[in-house]
């Protein structure tokens, strides 16, 4: 009789493979997109902020400063990151 050591068969790797599968093809490029848009969008803001304070003029600093906040959220993946942090301490 023939033993065919179903035991070593890697079940875990198989099981995990389809959420692997949509986080890399289908949630990371849309967080890289969506990184890149805020980013760029934060980028125009402050330098529109550094334009204005050279002029004395604050109008873009709120704007900006709500640009941070957002590309920050972005970056943790909705706060999703900073939530775990937070109740550690």
């Amino acid at each position: 009789m023939v033993h065919l050591g179903m035991g070593l068969l890697p079940i875990v790797p198989i099981l995990l493979l389809p959420f692997i599968l949509i986080f890399f093809v289908i949630v990371f490029p849309i967080w890289g997109v969506a990184l890149a848009v805020v980013g760029v969008l934060l980028l125009i803001l402050k330098a529109l902020d550094a334009l204005g304070r050279l002029a004395q003029v604050d109008t873009f600093t709120p704007a900006a400063a709500a640009m941070t906040r957002a590309f920050r959220w972005v970056l943790t993946f909705g706060g999703l990151s900073e939530r775990f942090s937070q109740r550690s301490t």
